[in-house]
């Protein structure tokens, strides 16, 4: 196999994580990305930094770049393609769709045959579903015979954070990245077709499914309460809140253990493990993590599959009470430090029709739930505010 790379979005896990992983594992780097002053500087630079953030000293580390191009290169993008089997996307739920069907036109137009690994690094619910459902469509047979045949859609589970490098470095060296001290990535072993390539921290899992709702709703249904939560008592750091409210947000987590624990039959003491890894990161001041950038979206964030809803109704539905999460719930319902269209038709909702009405729009929960009325409750006593 030839050991190059097309990875899609250059920001901070596609270029600060997933590319490092396959440049320290000897692949060559290619990038896709939408904004066109990240592909010039690329292209001019031929690599950048990362600094892995560390209690002692940052360790620095400069990545190597074979090139990059923007979505208007698509002919540039299919003579790479043609003769890679591995290819990496990082660019947000939103842009999935986008990109995809940039992919699939170029796949088509070749009339690829060759076998491919799409590896999926997307912070949203089932995106590999989402990107197949995509390539389906208006499909015809032969194509649809590569995709079931030829093409492995592998999602994982991104646990590395990464953040702006800091200010004197980005003067000298716009492109620089300051990442958390994570390495591994978890993905779905059953996924891939043909070889798994080698690549350094590559842990490949079965039953991939049931480890991306754990991931979910131990390490976002523990950072999401910690955004929430801080923000709505004055916090502006994330690492800052989890310290303030350490005790609270371990009753988050044993609250999204019960759940988890008993709708996957999964080893306590590995489910205990998992959560003492979510702390240690959010409570990591090396990190030093903008609430804001956590807490936005909440009209994503409050869907019924999300880090809140999620594992407070598998709480409740094995007979356990989910007060924590709903005091978390009923700050994010609370809260109004974004700007994003998401966050503002909420709090629009909020302010026409009410909280009611906001919490059966937004997290499909009605009166006949009992976390409606903890949320409810919640929300107009404001008990999460400490």
């Amino acid at each position: 196999m030839k050991k190059e790379v097309l990875i899609i979005g250059a920001g901070k896990i596609g270029r600060g994580f997933i590319a490092q992983l396959f440049y320290n594992s000897g692949y060559k780097l290619w990038f896709l990305d939408a904004l066109k002053e990240v592909v010039e500087l690329l292209n001019k630079e031929k690599k950048y930094r990362i600094d892995i953030a560390s209690e002692g000293k940052d360790l620095t580390e400069y990545i190597e770049v074979e090139g990059a191009f923007t979505l208007d290169d698509k002919e540039k993008v299919a003579e790479v393609l043609s003769d890679i089997e591995i290819i990496v996307s990082s660019v947000g739920a939103a842009n999935i769709e986008k990109v995809t069907r940039f992919i699939k036109d170029i796949l088509i137009a070749t009339n690829r045959k060759k076998l491919l690994n799409w590896i999926i690094c997307e912070n949203a619910n089932n995106p590999a579903k989402k990107i197949r459902d995509i390539l389906f469509q208006n499909a015809d047979p032969e194509f649809e015979e590569f995709v079931n045949s030829k093409l492995g859609l592998v999602e994982t589970q991104v646990l590395r954070t990464g953040m702006p490098a800091k200010e004197e470095v980005i003067i000298k060296e716009p492109l620089a990245l300051r990442m958390q001290d994570w390495w591994t990535l978890p993905l779905d072993k059953d996924a891939f077709i043909g070889r798994i390539p080698e690549v350094k921290g590559f842990i490949p899992k079965t039953n991939f499914a049931n480890e991306l709702v754990r991931k979910l709703y131990t390490f976002n249904g523990t950072n999401g309460p910690i955004a929430y939560i801080g923000w709505a008592n004055g916090y502006k750091i994330l690492h800052e809140s989890a310290l303030a409210y350490a005790e609270f947000f371990r009753e988050i987590q044993e609250e999204a253990a019960f759940g988890i624990i008993n709708e996957f039959g999964l080893n306590e003491k590995e489910q205990r493990e998992f959560m003492a890894l979510a702390m240690k990161k959010y409570t990591d001041p090396t990190i030093n993590d903008q609430i804001e950038r956590n807490a936005n979206d909440t009209k994503r964030k409050l869907s019924k599959e999300e880090r809140l809803i999620g594992p407070a109704l598998l709480c409740l539905k094995y007979g356990k009470k989910p007060n924590a999460y709903a005091k978390a719930i009923a700050a994010a319902y609370h809260y109004t430090g974004s700007k994003d269209e998401g966050t503002q038709e909420v709090q629009e909702t909020i302010s026409q029709s009410g909280i009611e009405e906001a919490i059966k729009k937004y997290s499909s929960i009605n009166e006949a739930s009992a976390l409606y009325d903890l949320i409810l409750e919640s929300y107009k006593s404001k008990s999460f505010i400490f």
